[in-house]
């Protein structure tokens, strides 16, 4: 970054508008800055700054600091920088907060800051890259690749900040250089390490907790595993080792329960099967009953079979003679039909006689009217041979006529389009007028939509602010309810806890007297081994059972789990209230001091109707714009219809005068009558139609004269052929009536009447042939079943079911007992190997999570400085970036000390608990000794800051992603230093300006001002300061 112009206004000491040009510089790499002092020398560096990051050089000032004192209360306070980065150029503006005349009435309100950025082209145009604040910054640390802190360590080493990093103590120097390097991730990792490993310790210890319930929840099925459940001291490997020899005993008992359930299954299933054999016999004594039944409804209908059998007889004999009959009435129906077409025949021969005399007659009419039709067709030609040139003559008539109106036609529109010219001209005038105020209208619109955007951006943030107080005041409501249950369950939990101390005391009380009951002087206690009983324990009343005892403490660990669980509540509960409060704060730290959210509303009320006033006027010069070059378009097609008609008014002209010509030739061809286009041509199509139908009529008579004469012959062929067929079909007839006589005999019909009786069973000869053969059929089944059952039953009777059945039901009634027995057994079983399987799982967890704590744990200890050198791991990393620094420090320091003094760090453990690592040695090269940098004298101490400065700078720089950064700004005194070290240090600067930096330093020190010929001279007046560039002594 490489500031080109600076200008301030009402800014600092600077009343006015101050312009500083650095590129005025040319290729002038160094100039000082001189002026005395609070004359506004640092202001320009607080200009800079601010303009670049909205704040100023040093920590002690702020951005609301700045506003000048000689200023005018109507003018507000702002800093515009021209600078050049990577070959472009990029201008940005800010203005702080600041107070400001109101726009209406007296006293002042307050002015938001403001912020926007754009980048100049090549071409001088301003590109706009963002236009608030928000959006700036964000672009800006886009664009630079520095923070703030960063880029003033860098560009920038205002005064009393180069003995800041040289003289700090190990803990101040860490937290500078956290700052800068942005280190604090390798401190989280400290803090991750910690909350990982106190996380592993409480899940080791909750699943050492869960191990003990499942334990205690085995089920007990001998008195061994209840009397180790009851104790207090049992290893979770003696109850184990108790559970596999229970699982033993439970699976020998469950096998005997299984055979025992077999034999019993056994004797019920052949009671089962007794019962079904039983069942069946019974059924068949049932078929038999209903057999004979059947077989006795059969019998009864045995007389009405025979009937039906001599019917279907007759229906057979019937059907034999239906064809012979169907051919009599087929033979019937064609003679009568034959008899029917003959007379029809006739009938028609008489039509197409008298037919054809008719027609005969009138084609001898049309035969002698020949010399009527000749003379006819002779007017028709010759009207017909003119009629082309009598055409030709209307259309000449016509095209004159056209051509007459098509010129006269062309003279009225070019008159129309003169008129439409000049009206459009005089809209024209009025466009462009109308637009004149309305040049600015899309800037002022892209301003005020910048205005509503900044201010609905404001009114979101404080939205946000009442939305997070809401829910912080119902935080806060149930941090109140948390607290009181956290502190319920607790007492209740404590409570519980005593009462589960008093009862175990009591059970051991009890267990204690009843060992004591036993005891003998001489033989030895069952508990401590001794043989002497001074003071054995008396029986006491108690309600302790073992049965209490685990109900309270699953009582107690249930409340223990509820307390828990309230903590974390709690806890939780109050880390989103101390979110919530900083967020809060962090919001309102973005709106102004004493804005409300009906001033924030009433002013985005305004900008609104502002920027709705803007829209208008630019939506109106839009339509204004378009309205202008449309009408332009207008114009320009309207002079080229214009030039269009005058040449179609010629080419008209032309047309009408050769079209007279034509005209004129032609009267002299035709006749006067024939030159009415219209009697012409009624004249020639009356003829024409005459002709047509004078050789139509003769056309038809001819016609069907001919057609009728062949009709004529046609119908008396018909007549004879159907008279043979009439003859024909009669011989057959009498033929098919015979031979059905003669079949009636054969077949036994006395007559034509019994016959049609019998044909009358003909269509039921399917249905009754069915039933008779059904019927024949179910008498052979049935006689057969009969046959069948009998043998089956025979010697057999029926059995009672009912005894059967009560003895299945006793035998289910012991299955089902053994059943659940082994069920519950089983369970049993399952669940002893569920719990031991858990365990065993809460085993390996145990072991797995302990040894991951044993790594996290240690990795904690070290990393949290726990170490032989006590460094943590965040200052281990600190002190690595010093020894960059350092070592870019020691080459200037050893040109400014001509290689006396050379930077080291600390490495040696420091005394007591102090942690160690980042504090700094000055190495002597004259002594060969190492000493603290705070024994270094003034000027010693002013070259060994410098160099650090300039080699924080660098590394810095390179830390940030290799930033270019073309500039450096020193404010120090160089006062103390002797003529050598001066020149030292300057050699040093300008080996600074050699690699392409602008250096600017703010000196007194005459040598300085002689040496450089470049200086911006800052002078003080009673209304303000004034700043300017001199070069080579011209003033």
């Amino acid at each position: 970054m490489k500031p080109v112009k600076l200008t301030m206004t009402a800014f600092g000491p600077y009343a006015g508008r101050q312009e500083i040009d650095f590129s005025l510089l040319e290729n002038r790499k160094m100039f000082v800055i001189s002026g005395k002092t609070g004359s506004g020398k640092t202001t320009i560096f607080d200009a800079i700054s601010f303009a670049m990051y909205g704040k100023p050089s040093g920590d002690n000032r702020s951005a609301g600091d700045m506003r000048s004192q000689f200023a005018d209360p109507k003018q507000a306070t702002k800093v515009e920088l021209l600078f050049e980065l990577k070959g472009k150029q990029y201008v940005i503006r800010r203005t702080p907060q600041q107070e400001k005349m109101k726009a209406r009435g007296d006293g002042t309100t307050m002015a938001n800051a403001t912020a926007e950025l754009h980048e100049l082209t090549e071409e001088g145009k301003l590109v706009l890259l963002a236009a608030n604040v928000r959006d700036t910054d964000e672009k800006m640390n886009e664009l630079i690749g520095l923070e703030a802190n960063q880029f003033r360590q860098i560009l920038m080493i205002p005064q009393g900040e180069f003995q800041k990093l040289l003289m700090a103590s190990s803990q101040d120097k860490e937290k500078i250089l956290q700052k800068l390097f942005q280190t604090l991730f390798y401190k989280q990792v400290e803090d991750r390490l910690k909350e990982k490993a106190d996380v592993l310790k409480q899940e080791a210890g909750k699943a050492i907790d869960q191990q003990i319930i499942l334990l205690k929840s085995i089920p007990p099925y001998s008195d061994q595993m209840r009397l180790l459940l009851e104790k207090d001291d049992v290893t979770k490997e003696a109850i184990l080792d108790q559970l596999e020899a229970d699982l033993l005993q439970m699976n020998d008992e469950y096998s005997t329960m299984k055979e025992t359930m077999m034999n019993l299954n056994k004797e019920r299933d052949d009671q089962v099967a007794a019962r079904e054999r039983s069942i069946a016999l019974n059924d068949q004594f049932d078929r038999l009953e209903q057999a004979l039944e059947i077989k006795n409804q059969l019998d009864k209908q045995q007389e009405s079979m025979q009937q039906l059998k001599k019917n279907i007889e007759l229906g057979e004999k019937a059907e034999k003679l239906i064809s012979y009959e169907e051919s009599v009435r087929k033979a019937k129906k064609t003679a009568e039909r034959a008899l029917e077409r003959k007379n029809e025949a006739v009938e028609n021969e008489k039509s197409a006689r008298q037919r054809f005399l008719q027609v005969d007659a009138a084609f001898k009419r049309e035969q002698n009217r020949q010399p009527e039709r000749d003379e006819t067709m002779q007017r028709f030609q010759y009207l017909e041979a003119m009629k082309d040139a009598v055409l030709s003559f209307n259309e000449a008539i016509q095209n004159e006529s056209n051509c007459r109106e098509k010129l006269e036609k062309a003279k009225a529109d070019g008159t129309e389009m003169e008129e439409n010219l000049q009206k459009l001209n005089r809209a024209l005038v009025q466009l462009e007028k109308d637009l004149e105020p309305l040049h600015s209208a899309g800037e002022r619109y892209i301003e005020a939509e910048h205005l509503v955007e900044k201010i609905m951006q404001r009114l979101e943030q404080y939205n946000e602010i009442v939305s997070i107080e809401k829910s912080l005041i119902l935080l806060m409501e149930n941090e109140t309810k948390a607290e009181r249950t956290y502190k319920e369950v607790d007492q209740q939990w404590a409570k519980s806890k005593n009462q589960l101390n008093t009862l175990r005391q009591e059970l051991y009380q009890e267990q204690a007297s009843i060992l004591a009951e036993n005891l003998t002087t001489g033989k030895p206690c069952a508990v401590c081994g001794s043989i002497h009983h001074p003071n054995p324990a008396v029986q006491k009343s108690s309600t302790a059972s073992l049965k209490l005892v685990e109900q309270t403490e699953r009582e107690a660990a249930s409340l223990e789990k509820k307390t828990r669980d309230a903590e974390r509540e709690l806890a939780a509960i109050r880390f989103k209230i101390e979110s919530a409060k900083t967020d809060i704060e962090k919001l309102k730290s973005k709106i102004p001091d004493g804005q409300s959210g009906s001033d924030i509303e009433e002013a985005l009320a305004q900008a609104k109707k502002q920027h709705e006033t803007a829209a208008n006027d630019r939506s109106k010069k839009q339509l204004l714009t378009d309205s202008l070059q449309h009408k332009k378009q207008e114009k320009e097609l309207l002079l080229k219809q214009v030039e269009q008609n005058r040449q179609k008014q010629a080419d008209e002209n032309h047309k009408q005068i050769e079209a007279k010509s034509i005209l004129a030739q032609m009267k002299k061809t035709i006749p006067e009558p024939m030159r009415d286009v219209q009697v012409f041509l009624q004249s020639f199509e009356e003829l024409k139609n005459q002709v047509e139908q004078n050789q139509r009529l003769f056309n038809e008579t001819q016609s069907a004269f001919h057609e009728w004469s062949t009709v004529l012959q046609s119908a008396v062929a018909v007549v004879n052929e159907r008279e043979q067929a009439a003859i024909e079909s009669n011989r057959s007839l009498n033929e098919a009536t015979a031979s059905l006589t003669e079949r009636l005999k054969a077949l036994g019909f006395i007559d034509i009447h019994a016959y049609e009786e019998a044909k009358s069973y003909v269509h039921e000869l399917s249905r009754m042939k069915e039933s008779a053969e059904r019927y024949d059929q179910e008498q052979q089944m049935i006689r057969m079943r009969i046959d069948e059952l009998n043998k089956v039953t025979a010697e057999l009777e029926r059995v009672d079911i009912n005894e059967l059945d009560s003895a299945i039901d006793s035998l289910n009634l012991k299955l089902g007992e053994w059943t659940n027995k082994a069920a519950a057994l089983a369970s049993q079983v399952n669940e002893s190997k569920r719990l031991r399987e858990a365990v065993q799982r809460l085993s390996e967890q145990i072991l797995r999570v302990e040894e991951e704590y044993r790594l996290t744990g240690h990795l904690y200890d070290v990393a949290h400085g726990k170490n032989e050198l006590k460094v943590t791991f965040e200052r281990y990393v600190l002190a690595s970036f010093l020894e960059d620094i350092l070592s870019s420090a020691n080459t200037r320091l050893a040109g400014m000390t001509n290689g006396r003094f050379r930077l080291l760090r600390q490495v040696e453990r420091s005394k007591g608990n102090a942690q160690s690592g980042l504090e700094l040695l000055a190495f002597d090269q004259y002594t060969g000794q190492s000493r603290h940098v705070k024994t270094l004298s003034g000027g010693e101490s002013f070259k060994a800051a410098l160099a650090l400065a300039l080699g924080l700078a660098e590394v810095v720089q390179n830390y940030a992603g290799g930033v270019s950064l073309e500039t450096m700004f020193v404010d120090e005194g160089f006062g103390t230093l002797d003529p050598e070290s001066l020149d030292q240090a300057i050699e040093t600067l300008m080996d600074i300006q050699s690699d392409g930096r602008l250096v600017g330093i703010i000196s007194h020190v005459p040598e300085l001002k002689e040496r450089i010929d470049a200086r911006l001279e800052v002078k003080q007046f009673d209304t303000g300061s004034k700043a300017m560039f001199v070069f080579s002594g011209k003033e």
